[in-house]
């Protein structure tokens, strides 16, 4: 009987690991296969990450882009070492979660909150080269540090949580805009009944403030150089000085910035009534009682906080970036700049289940719930218009409002656990916890996933930019740096050049079905890949046509590198060739054979830089156009031969014949047993 009572302990204690590892290996399986969604963000990140030095990314996210830099031990299958790391850092974020329900609940509740945290469509993030896993683990973190300090709580532990936020600044610099809601904390935490408390709050404050600014620009600088000591980075800088250039301008922010803070506002009064009228209600009693605050009310104190400053931050910057160019209007919610904080609501939820029922504050409460009540029903009755979320930027809005039958279903059980909350705390937050949250986790998980699915299918771009990758890459790195892409679609153009992986190719975007005029091609480029229908001149070098794009070459080259391993445009066919090395590539054979792409010209001379192997020194090699064949001989070290032909019937193909083949092995010089006989390094084609 005891070892079965120990048996149900253990399982008991180790559940939720056993919970976390199975849902780590079901996202890793999730996101196995699919091919990127999030264009340009993804295509940026992997680029400052992988492909350029630190000091060049506009974005001043230097730790995530060091940790990210690891990717590149994965050749090819960088983006999925992404998401392991993703799902790691974003599993890792569970404890953290946990730990804070576990302040103000049981075992089992903060159980239940942190797998409602994880199960939400937020883990979609975990497919994505964005740091935005990392992240939630980087705040869940400094969450879970912050919540534990009082008015007990020394100088050294702030000191920790300033370091805790400069790291975090270092993944995403949106974690500067925490810093108001955090002082505010610092100070709401460290108030007592008795004492001077209000000098050491400010100190503390201060102390935290200096300390994250000190990690952020020092290991900035270790890990940029002098990019690094910057606020908010290139990208962001140029936003704020586009967004502060007139007074016009600021009153059009003020009325942009109202219409976007009023959706995001009836997104979360209506999926999250009751822990938000808590909050409300806490902070409120906070600031009006001078009392020692409790865990339940330190935490909705800091749940408010963090949510209405990131809020009007994103309010702000959605207006800002609004009829500037990019596709983005204030109708564009992006509840990804704080969805990371949600779980936080959560936890504010769990606090409710073991208050007692007090039944004079049922009219405080009342008061709280009428417009939030009032702004669910005003959510159901516009559907949510003129907002529109989007599976990326608002994944637990898209989920909620899936369909009418989802919102209704959804809604109506929001409104009723915020009427009965008004009535019994507890009634309220367990139908909220109990019934709301698993059933909104269903339906919007169950919608992002099947978003997901849409991406194990490719499309032109990717196509387009898988092909072009290893085709040119065959020949070297530096031919795709010599590449433009010509298309109508910018975002698709991105996704195309995620896949090239590397750093010189560019686009240009053109008109839908508009031919591209080659004279415009930037100085260096050599190669356009056309997406979509835009014709190319006819007199092309080379075009290789596929489904839905052309490669070609603009300018014609008849010079063979026989350092690379193909010459696309120039050769169609190579026969008794082995491989290339770094100095050129031996022939393999009795006859070299190449076949260009294209007739040669009636008259040209060969000029071959060659060198010859073993007893083929000093022999006669025979090189073939057509009917007309000229010799030549080589010595050990590389040499130019120029050799002139005529070729009147204009044939394709020259053949270089070998005197005596043979292996290093049959020579005893070796285990090589490839039949060497002429080193090739260069070979060019000159009409006459």
């Amino acid at each position: 009987m005891t070892e079965n009572s120990n048996r149900c302990t253990i399982l008991k204690n180790n559940w939720l690991y056993f919970a976390a590892v199975v849902l780590f290996l079901t996202f890793l399986f999730r996101n196995c296969g699919l091919y990127p969604v999030v264009f340009a963000d993804e295509y940026y990140y992997s680029k400052f990450s992988r492909l350029l030095p630190l000091r060049y990314s506009p974005l001043p996210d230097y730790l995530y882009l060091s940790i990210y830099r690891l990717t590149n031990i994965c050749g090819d299958g960088f983006l999925n070492c992404a998401r392991i790391l993703n799902t790691l850092f974003f599993i890792a974020a569970m404890p953290f979660i946990y730990l804070t329900t576990r302040r103000v609940s049981t075992k089992r509740i903060a159980s239940i909150v942190a797998l409602l945290a994880v199960l939400g469509p937020i883990n979609s993030y975990t497919a994505y080269y964005m740091p935005e896993a990392l992240y939630f683990f980087a705040f869940w973190l400094l969450t879970w540090f912050i919540l534990r300090l009082d008015n007990t709580a020394d100088l050294r532990s702030w000191c920790f949580a300033g370091i805790l936020l400069g790291l975090s600044a270092l993944i995403k610099p949106h974690t500067l805009f925490l810093l108001p809601a955090i002082v505010v904390y610092i100070l709401y935490a460290g108030r007592k009944k008795e004492g001077k408390w209000a000098l050491q709050a400010i100190g503390n404050a201060f102390i935290f403030v200096a300390i994250a600014f000190v990690v952020k620009f020092s290991i900035g600088y270790l890990l940029a150089g002098e990019a690094g000591v910057t606020f908010f980075g290139a990208f962001y800088t140029a936003i704020a000085s586009r967004t502060t250039s007139n007074l016009h301008r600021y009153f059009e922010l003020l009325s942009l910035s109202t219409e976007s803070a009023k959706g995001h506002i009836l997104a979360i009064c209506l999926m999250f009534g009751v822990p938000i009228a808590f909050a409300i209600k806490a902070s409120f009693e906070s600031a009006l009682y001078k009392e020692e605050t409790r865990s339940s009310h330190r935490i909705a104190v800091y749940a408010l906080l963090v949510l209405v400053s990131l809020i009007l931050v994103v309010s702000l910057f959605t207006a800002s970036i609004a009829g500037t160019g990019i596709d983005i209007t204030t109708t564009h919610l992006h509840m990804r700049y704080y969805n990371f904080a949600l779980p936080l609501l959560l936890v504010i939820v769990a606090s409710q289940l073991s208050l007692e029922q007090t039944a004079n504050m049922l009219k405080r409460r009342a008061i709280v719930a009428f417009p939030i009540g009032a702004a669910i029903v005003y959510a159901v009755y516009t559907f949510m218009a003129p907002y529109v979320p989007m599976f990326i930027d608002s994944p637990e809005l898209r989920g909620f409002t899936y369909n009418r039958t989802v919102i209704y279903v959804l809604s109506g059980i929001s409104f009723l656990a915020l009427a009965l909350w008004v009535y019994s705390a507890q009634a309220g937050a367990k139908v909220f916890l109990y019934l709301l949250m698993p059933l909104a986790v269903v339906f919007s998980t169950y919608d992002v996933n099947g978003e997901l699915r849409h991406r194990l299918v490719p499309n032109v771009f990717d196509r387009a930019g898988i092909f072009t990758k290893h085709y040119l890459s065959n020949v070297s790195n530096e031919e795709l740096s010599k590449l433009v892409i010509v298309g109508s679609d910018e975002c698709g153009m991105y996704r195309t050049l995620f896949y090239l992986d590397n750093p010189k190719a560019s686009f240009e975007t053109i008109p839908l079905r508009a031919a591209y005029d080659v004279s415009k091609l930037p100085v260096g480029k050599e190669w356009i890949l056309v997406i979509g229908e835009h014709a190319l001149p006819e007199n092309m070098c080379y075009q290789l046509q596929m489904q839905g794009f052309t490669l070609a070459r603009a300018t014609c080259t008849t010079t063979v590198d026989f350092k690379k391993f193909s010459w696309p445009g120039v050769i169609s066919y190579a026969r008794g060739l082995s491989f290339a090395e770094p100095w050129g590539t031996w022939s393999s054979g009795d006859v070299v054979t190449l076949e260009f792409s294209k007739p040669l010209p009636e008259k040209f001379t060969v000029h071959l830089v060659a060198h010859a192997f073993g007893p083929n020194v000093g022999k006669e090699f025979a090189a073939h156009v057509g009917d007309n064949a000229i010799g030549f001989t080589l010595g050990t070290s590389p040499q130019e031969r120029v050799l002139e032909f005529s070729n009147p019937k204009k044939s394709k193909v020259l053949k270089i014949d070998v005197p005596s083949a043979c292996s290093s092995k049959e020579l005893g010089l070796g285990g090589d047993d490839r039949r060497l006989g002429i080193a090739l390094t260069e070979l060019r084609i000159e009409p006459l």
